[in-house]
Formats: structure tokens, C-alpha cells, sequence
């Protein structure tokens, strides 16, 4: 729902302003050091999942973690985070509302909490369509762990198997909602057109979607 690379943007801004460090080159270490983070996040390497990947970030950039959670804290605050929401998100949403299908939002954290993400969401008009949202800080396990999976099911109040999981990340999102008994639907945005895997896993490359899948699984 949520385009991060916009948000990472914005970080960026602000650490330049906070850092006197070129805004492109931490635009690019911040990129880098996501997908370091990704990697060891599902290898299992973090305890704290927030201040673990903060440590990374930071490292990455030669700050300290206390200028990378100020310069969050400076982003959030700027106008523009209330658009940063991919363009197909809201339709999506639109169209799952009229359906009266619950939607939740299961969110592995980075150095910022749930909270936060919550509060981006808010902004960008998202977060009243959500009936239920839960994030790794506050469960203590992390996708693609089975148990999470099962956490946001019983939230919403359907079975693990009634769940239709919706990701970006093929390890996180996608695998992790199969092995646990959910559908799957994967996004990548630069597919030509959507695929269907099996009777519980599509590939898409647009939230809207979604709404023409559901009735198929």
C-alpha cells in the first residue's frame, strides 16, 4: 500500500539537512542497506528487529542511530508523507469495501514501530479501511513465520486457510503465506500482465487486481 522508496526519500532529505551528507548518497545507502537488512531479517539475525536494523542502517551510512530516528521522526512530519501511497491503493481498497471483505494489514518493521506505520497510513487515507492491523515490534515473531499468519487470521476472525495474503516480498509475503495455509498473491509492478500459480497463488502487478482474483480463490 505504501511506497517506501518515497518515505526512504524523505529520510534522506532530512539527513542531509541533519548530516551535511549528500542527499543522493544517502538516498542510495539507505536502498543498500534495506536489502542487507531484508537478508538478515529472514535469516533470523534480529533480536530487536527495530534497533537491529537500525544498527545496520545506520552502520551503512556512517551516522549515528539517533540521527536516523530523528530524521524518521522530521520525515513523518513533512506534508508529503501523506503521499506516498501507491496510486493503485485506494481503489483496491474501495473495491474490497463495497464487497464487505475484511482487510488487514500484517507489517514487518524496519527501525521504525507500527505505530508509525499506522500514523503514515492515517495520513495517506488508507488506515480506515483496515479492519485490523498487526506489526512484528508488537508480536514478537515475523513474517514469514507461520505464526504470524495466524495472528492477523484470528484478528480478522477467519481461519489461516480463509486468508488471502497480498506481498511484495517472495520469501516474506508470498512463501510465507503458502507454507502457512493461506492463499498468496504476490505484487511486482513491472510484470506485463498477471499470472496465475495455482488455485492459491497469483502474480500481479497492480492492487486493483486483487478484487477480480478473490472470488477465484
Amino acid at each position: 500500500m505504501l511506497d517506501l522508496g518515497k518515505l526512504y526519500r524523505l529520510v534522506a532529505v532530512e539527513l542531509s539537512n541533519i548530516t551535511g551528507k549528500s542527499e543522493q548518497d544517502l538516498e542510495l545507502g539507505l536502498a543498500e542497506a534495506y536489502k542487507k537488512a531484508l537478508q538478515l531479517r529472514l535469516e533470523g539475525s534480529f533480536k530487536n528487529p527495530i534497533i537491529d536494523s537500525a544498527g545496520i542502517f545506520a552502520s551503512a551510512l556512517g551516522i549515528s542511530i539517533d540521527s536516523l530516528f530523528r530524521a524518521l521522526v522530521r520525515a513523518i512530519m513533512r506534508e508529503e508523507i501523506g503521499k506516498i501511497a501507491f496510486e493503485d491503493a485506494r481503489e483496491a481498497l474501495e473495491q474490497l469495501s463495497k464487497h464487505d471483505i475484511d482487510v488487514g494489514a500484517l507489517g514487518n518493521v524496519m527501525f521504525w514501530p507500527g505505530m508509525v506505520t499506522r500514523y503514515i497510513l492515517e495520513k495517506n487515507g488508507l488506515l480506515s479501511y483496515l479492519h485490523a492491523t498487526i506489526f512484528t515490534d508488537e508480536l514478537g515473531v515475523q513474517k514469514p513465520d507461520r505464526a504470524a499468519f495466524e495472528l492477523i487470521s484470528d484478528k480478522l476472525g477467519c481461519s489461516t486457510s480463509q486468508l488471502v495474503h497480498v506481498g511484495d516480498s517472495l520469501e516474506n509475503d508470498f512463501a510465507g503465506a503458502l507454507l502457512s495455509g493461506a492463499s498468496a498473491i504476490l505484487v511486482k509492478r513491472d510484470l506485463e500482465k498477471s499470472i496465475a500459480i495455482s488455485k492459491k497463488a497469483y502474480i500481479v502487478n497492480s492492487l486493483t487486481e486483487i478484487p477480480k482474483i478473490l472470488p477465484l480463490l
